[in-house]
This record gives C-alpha cells, structure tokens and sequence, in this order.
C-alpha cells in the first residue's frame, strides 16, 4: 500500500481493534493516527531505501490501553462529569509513571522486541511520536522527552515517563501557545537501537537563517547529536551549495567538542569533504521524498549516516504583516508567455534565492522585503517593492529609473539619475563593489558558458536507468542554469542601467529623450541573434515573393517545401533550431520543435509591401538630437563624454546576446531531458503524452524521480487538473501591478475591479515622432486584419512573432517593456513613434479608438472613441 510523503490526516481508528505495534516497515498509509508524525516520516525514509535504524513503534492504541489499564481515560479524554484541565493532565502525568504496563501489553511489547531485535540490542532510544507532532505549523522541538541509553529492563519506565511528558508543563504551555486541543492528546512511541556515533546533529535542506533554497546548512558535534539539537554546544557549521553532485562547501566555522577517544580530528572537524558530500545527497532525496524544505537530524556510525528524524522546517524568515509588496509584471512579456509552464513557474520561484543574494552579496540590505518574485494566478510578477528599496539604499531616484527599463509606471520624481549625495557617500563601499561587480561581466559570462557546457554534457543520458539519486541530480542541472542565469543576468542589468543613466544625464540638456537617444545608438549596427534571426527570415521572404511554389507551401496548399526552399530553411533551423519565441520558458517549444512561427513570419513578410532591403530610419546623434546650438557646439564635451557610455552600452548588450545564446542552448538541452522524461512516463502510462511534464512543478517531478509508481499513478489528474486551473488562469485580467493586500480581492475568470478609461495615457516614450491613427488591438499576431492605412498598433509585449506587422504600422503602443525591448528596437529601427508602458493597454484601448501617440514624450491621447469613429472598416 502507498502513502503520501506529505502528512495528512486520516480517518482516526478504532481503538478496540487497532493495532497495539508496528514496525517501520510495516506502517501504511492510513497509520499516522496510529503511529505520530514522527514515526511516519521515518516509516516513509525507511521504506524508500533511505538509511534509517529499525524501530518498534508503541501506537495510540498501546497508550490508551495503557490509560484503561489504569483507569484513567476519564482525566485524558473527559467526562459528562470530569472537565480535562491542565492541573488534572499534570496529575495524570505523575499518575502514569507510577503506574505498571498492563500483563498484555508487557507480553506483547517483550515478544516484538526479541523478535525485531533480538538479544544482541542492549540499550535503546525512546522518542516521542505524537499524532500532531513534527508539523509545519507545530513542531514540539524539544517539547516532549527523548530517552537515550535505555537498558533493556528499564524500558517501561522510559516509555510511562515519555508518554507522561506529553501531559506535563512544557508541552501544555505550547498545546495553549498554539491554542491546542489538550484533550484526548495522543502520544505514540518509537523505540530504536542505542547508535554510538563518530558524530551526530542535524541538516536542513534550505538555509533556516535567510530562507535560501539553493543552500543547505548542516551542524555537526563529536558524538551523539542530543547536544546539538538542544544547545548545549557549540557545533561544527557547514554552509553548502545546494548544487549537485558535489556540493561545493561555501562557509565552515569550527565548534567545540571534542572527539571520541582513538579518534583523530582532521581540520574539517567531525565531516570530511566527501562524508559533507554524501550527506548532501542524502538530505536533498529527504527533501524530495516529503516534498517540502526539512529539517533532519543524522548519525554517521560505521561509513553510514542513519537519518533519526525528519520535519518540516519552521521559522523560516517571513514579511513583516505591515509591508504591503507592491507587485509588477514588469518586463516579463517581453521573454515570457503569458502563462508560463508550471514547470518554469516553479524552477523561478526555486531559484530566485540566487537573486536575492546577488544584491546581498553587494551589501545591500533585503531583509523583510519578501521574495524577490512571486507566481500570482500562475503569471510572474516582480518585487516592485524591493527593487525600489535596493535603488534608494544606493542613492538614486527609483521611480524613473525603474520606468525606462520597464519595471514600474511613470510617475518617478526626479530625472533620470538624481542622486542623493550623502547617501552616495555613506554606501561608497556598496559602489566599489558594484563597480567591482560590473567589471567581472566577462567573467560571470564564461562561467556560465561553463555551467551550460556541464548541463547539457550531464543531460545528455535519458536512458533514466541510474539510482534516483542520479536522476535527481540532473533534474538539479535545471536549478543551476537558472540560478547562474540570474546571477549572470543581474550583472548585466545593473551595468547596462548604469550606463544608460549616466549616458543619459551628460546629454539630458539637449534632449527631451536622453534615454532613447542613448539606446538607439548603442544599439546602431548591433547583430544581435534577433536581427541575424530577422534578417534570415527577410531573406527567404523574398524567395517566397518570387515562388509561387513556395507560396503555396506556406500556404498550407502544397504539404511540402519545394527544394529551393527547403535547404536555406533547414540551414536556418540549424543554427536556430534552439532558439524560441520564449526560450526562457522549458515548457515553450524551440524552433526546431515547431517552426511554424518561423513559417508564418516568412509569410507575412512575403505577403506586405516589402523591397529587398527594409527600410530603415537613421540613427545618428544629428537624426536624434537636432542641430545642436550654443557652447554645445563650440564645446562637444557632452557629447564625447556620452560617446564613451555608448560604447560600454554597446559592449554590454553584445555580452547580453551571448549570454541570451548560453541560455537556449542550456534550456534546449533542459527541455530535451524533460521530454524523455514524460516520454518515459507515458509510455508507463503516468502521463497522457510527454509534454504534460512541463504541467507537473518541479518538486513533483522530484517527488515522483523518488518514489516512482507510488506517485506517478496520480500525474495524470494532476495535469488535468493543472490544465482547468490554468484556464482559468488564462480567462482571468490580471493587472501590471497590484499589491499584496489586493491579491484576495482578484476574482478568477474576472480580475480586478475595471478602473474607469482615460482620454490622455502617459507612459515610456521608446521610439521618437507624433502619429496620429486608428487603433487595432492584437493580443496574438494572427488576429490582425487591416482596418484603416493609418494603425496603431497595440500590443501586451513584441517577441519575434510581431515583427512583420510593424512593418504595416504607422505607430506602436507596447503594454510592456524598456528602451531595449524587442518593440523598442525595431519601432526605432523602422522610424515609428512608439510608447510602452502602458499598463492594460490591451484592455483600455478598443479596435477602432482615433489616437494620437508622441513617442517622443510618451503620451497617448484619445482623440475619438470606436463607438463613435467613422474610420473603421465596415
């Protein structure tokens, strides 16, 4: 029979025929009122290979036949005529250990002790194992009495005085701390071999200090662990990258307690490298077998470490209640679905801990700010709290800043880069190591190239057929690409922001649009992959122009591509093929999986009123800024300072295009692995077909990699059910940023309550010019239909897949995005006046609207609505 890792609660049993012992081995799924959280947890290690030592458990029904022994379940349980108080329990509790086990249960507890352990086992440990012990919400850490070293003849006072500390004074205080039940309080027993470890103490799989998932923190003493659960010593301390399969040892601070006589310490302490090493992989398969951060006390005996208890970890570090996060979409549009898979919603959430130590690692202060990103209704939004909180602590104005790289609304007081003097000066270490930081670009660039080359070397065997163990640890390799993605990327951001600003402020004197001056420059003659990607798909358009043949392939008339065609687009998927609209996300098909989106903008390319050569607006300081008049013309000092932030600008979004291919070559190999995967589970009929696996988190495919046929039975209806949320999800309007306190107030299938329409829209200007023109809303490039010769084009993000339409625009309307965004780009690049930033723009815009847009001070004004416009089409 299979039992779910996670605790729940069953059906409570009959005490008059439940079972008076059980063995780790033979507990199921229904025993947990019979046998205590602690008890059933092991029960789960035991019987999934993990080490743990054999134990007798003493169940409720062995401790209430106990009470009815003595005649005390009126003073437990209640009465018409006895009330349980404390004082009645603390005198039941001394009552009990006076009491001697029943004939019966004496009997039957000395025949299952020779039978499990035999004559040989002298001495025991006896550990509490209460039904509503070892929780999330209520661990009794230390609460009820553990008894160590018990000899065989003096177990029954051990087991009366353990059940009695359940009844007694420190366990009650926490029953009414944490407003318990004190009635009918139901107390089991396990009783194992007395260890006599080398060292001992305890791990967990998260960092308790700081809430870091990507750490494990163990502490070690000479010994048994008692000492180090309890406080009475100093542990050894081990701080670990959680990054199989070696686990790199980040910190280590020695302890003091000495070793066991004959043994001698090494300059380690109690753990060796590789003895660390082991125990890492030990605790993360706990971790995956209970499918949420534990905390698990060890023994290392003999070359094996027995796992002796395993919880939940409680107190990790929470939010203040009085800070209202205030959440942002941000600029994930521009990378990101819509909905992502819940595959990657979960490897985001999992590996933001990365994020968060960036900015630590940079001597900012983020304690209390609460997670750096948050999956609201299944859709990624950013701390837009944090992000300003970390921008003010170095001095600067966050508002603006935050708006021209797509983070926030406008509304920022202050240019560009206002400075805080003072504060500057207060944080000059924080600067040195920013500046530190930005010149070991190139440096955290190699890395992961690196860590890509290990991840796709070590996904490359999908035959699945190694220990779970090893598949777990390949699963971590997509953990690893996203947490060094973060860490490479956030670089990137900060010097990319950095020069933008300070570019920006040198020629804000002659310029109303510094920002965009300095973007498009930078960006000017830039190969990126997106161009080399755009400029191949322009290519072969003009081949289909000229070939009826390959017109009708694209067509769909003809099934398939005429050879002409057929090998410039193979050689094109050759060296895109692992590339995607949304290549962030593994659950979004590559290029080379599907290439229809590619086929479709050959398409629309071929179909509009495009010559060989796109036409392209020029991007010069003169195009850009004007005739330049006064001193700025005798003196061009601006201008030669800027000239240098352009080239750094320029350097760096060529680092990020490297970076960007890094990334689709590791998430392509990621994906790969995943597909055998479901391919693996389908075919075991787990899953429907192989790409339901991206509808599973990740701690589900842990969990299932672990304990195989025991979950992966249910993934199917997980899926499903997965998929009816997630349309949900997807029916729901879900706001550019909302806070906190508003997420209970979102209605699913609905949204937020509607906020009334406006005539005027500000948001970021991105591409300079005034347009006026009749508004089409698309939120997928297939909906277009030309309505007018004069449309503006409103849109929530611009990926790849909208670029043929701009080339039919007259102007550009972005719900999200920053001066380096794929819309601000080609809109630049194409001459269109263009504005993002538009929050809901989707939704407060209709088909139809007569508009004026100025992509030169970002403002949107309705000029006549659709209802009452007389340029739509008929």
């Amino acid at each position: 029979m299979t039992y779910p890792a996670k605790v729940v609660t069953p059906p409570e049993p009959d005490p008059s025929s439940a079972p008076w012992l059980r063995t780790l081995e033979t507990i199921e799924g229904a025993d947990l009122p019979l046998v205590g959280g602690k008890a059933f947890r092991l029960a789960s290690l035991k019987q999934h290979g993990l080490n743990v030592p054999p134990g007798l458990v003493l169940t409720t029904a062995f401790f209430e036949a106990q009470l009815r022994h003595a005649q005390l379940i009126p003073l437990w349980a209640g009465s018409p005529d006895v009330a349980v108080t404390t004082e009645s329990l603390s005198w039941l509790a001394d009552v009990l250990k006076t009491k001697p086990l029943g004939k019966e249960l004496s009997a039957a507890l000395t025949e299952a002790l020779n039978v499990l352990f035999g004559p040989d086992v002298e001495t025991f440990a006896v550990r509490s194992s209460a039904v509503d012990e070892d929780q999330r919400d209520h661990s009794f850490a230390g609460v009820h009495l553990t008894e160590l070293g018990v000899p065989r003849s003096a177990l029954p006072i051990a087991i009366t005085r353990c059940w009695a500390s359940a009844l007694d004074g420190p366990a009650l205080e926490y029953r009414r701390a944490h407003g318990m039940s004190i009635q009918g309080i139901r107390m089991a027993l396990l009783i194992q071999p007395m260890l006599n470890p080398v060292c001992s103490g305890v791990g967990f799989t998260v960092n308790p200090l700081n809430g870091s998932r990507d750490e494990l923190v163990i502490e070690a003493a000479w010994g048994l662990g008692e000492s180090v659960v309890s406080g009475a010593v100093q542990p050894y301390f081990y701080r670990l990258a959680n990054q199989p399969p070696d686990y790199p040892l980040l910190e280590q601070r020695a302890g003091n307690t000495l070793p066991p006589e004959g043994i001698e310490p090494g300059d380690d302490g109690p753990l060796s490298s590789p003895e660390l090493t082991k125990l890492a992989i030990h605790l993360t398969q706990v971790q995956a077998l209970m499918g949420e951060a534990q905390d698990v006390e060890w023994a290392w005996q003999e070359g094996n470490f027995f796992l002796l208890q395993t919880r939940p970890v409680v107190a990790l570090p929470t939010l203040p209640n009085k800070l209202d996060i205030e959440w942002t979409r941000g600029s994930h549009p521009e990378f990101l679905p819509e909905l992502p898979s819940p595959l990657f919603g979960s490897l985001l959430e999992r590996s933001q801990t990365r994020a968060i130590a960036f900015f630590k690692d940079l001597g900012l202060q983020v304690e209390g700010l609460g997670p750096y990103v948050k999956l609201i209704l299944g859709r990624p939004y950013l701390n837009l709290t944090f992000l300003k909180r970390i921008i003010s602590q170095v001095g600067l104005n966050p508002g603006s800043l935050l708006h021209t790289i797509g983070h926030t609304e406008p509304g920022g007081a202050g240019g560009l880069l206002s400075l805080d003097g003072a504060t500057i000066w207060q944080k000059r270490a924080t600067y040195g190591r920013i500046l530190k930081r930005a010149f070991a670009n190139t440096h955290h660039l190699k890395r992961y190239r690196a860590v890509v080359n290990e991840a796709v070397a070590g996904l490359e065997d999908v035959r699945f057929e190694g220990p779970p163990e090893t598949l777990l640890a390949q699963l971590r390799q997509h953990e690893r690409l996203y947490q060094e993605l973060f860490n490479a990327n956030l670089g990137l951001d900060i010097s990319i922001s950095a020069a933008t600003a300070v570019g920006s402020s040198l020629i804000a004197p002659l310029t109303p649009n510094p920002a965009t001056v300095i973007s498009a420059l930078a960006l000017k003659d830039v190969k990126t992959g997106e161009v080399e990607l755009n400029q191949a798909l322009l290519n072969l358009s003009q081949l289909a122009r000229q070939n009826p043949a390959v017109q009708d392939y694209l067509a769909g008339v003809a099934p398939t591509p005429p050879p002409e065609f057929q090998a410039p687009f193979a050689e094109l998927l050759a060296k895109f093929g692992q590339r995607g609209i949304y290549e962030t996300d593994i659950g979004w098909p590559r290029y080379g999986d599907d290439s229809t989106p590619l086929l479709n903008i050959i398409r629309r390319y071929a179909q509009s009123d495009l010559s060989g050569e796109t036409a392209k607006a020029e991007v010069s300081w003169r195009s850009l800024v004007g005739p330049i008049k006064g001193i700025n013309r005798w003196l061009p000092w601006r201008f030669w300072l800027a000239a240098l932030f352009v080239r750094t600008l320029r350097r760096l979004l060529l680092m990020r295009d490297h970076l960007n291919r890094a990334k689709a070559r590791g998430m392509a190999a990621c994906r790969r692995w995943d597909l055998a995967l479901g391919q693996k589970w389908t075919e075991q009929g787990w899953l429907i077909q192989p790409d339901d696996i991206f509808w599973l988190t990740l701690e589900e495919v842990e969990r299932t990699l672990m304990l195989e046929g025991d979950t992966g039975i249910s993934l199917a209806s997980t899926v499903q059910a997965r998929k009816e949320t997630y349309q949900t999800y997807a029916e729901t309007r879900m706001p550019f940023k909302v806070h906190e306190s508003q997420i209970p107030a979102i209605q699913l299938g609905v949204g937020l309550q509607a906020q009334p329409a406006s005539d005027v829209l500000v948001g970021l200007p991105i591409s300079p010019g005034q347009v006026r023109g009749t508004v089409l809303v698309l939120r997928h490039p297939d909906e277009f239909e030309r309505i007018a010769d004069d449309i503006i084009l409103v849109t929530p993000s611009t990926d790849p897949a909208w670029l043929p339409l701009l080339h039919l625009a007259s102007g550009l309307i972005v719900e999200m995005g920053g001066l380096l965004s794929h819309g601000s780009v080609i809109a630049r690049e194409y001459g269109l006046p263009a504005v993002a930033n538009i929050a809901n723009a989707t939704q407060q815009f209709r088909t139809g609207d007569s508009v004026l847009v100025d992509g030169s001070t970002g403002v949107v004004q309705v000029l006549e609505p659709a209802q009452q416009s007389s340029k739509v089409a008929e």
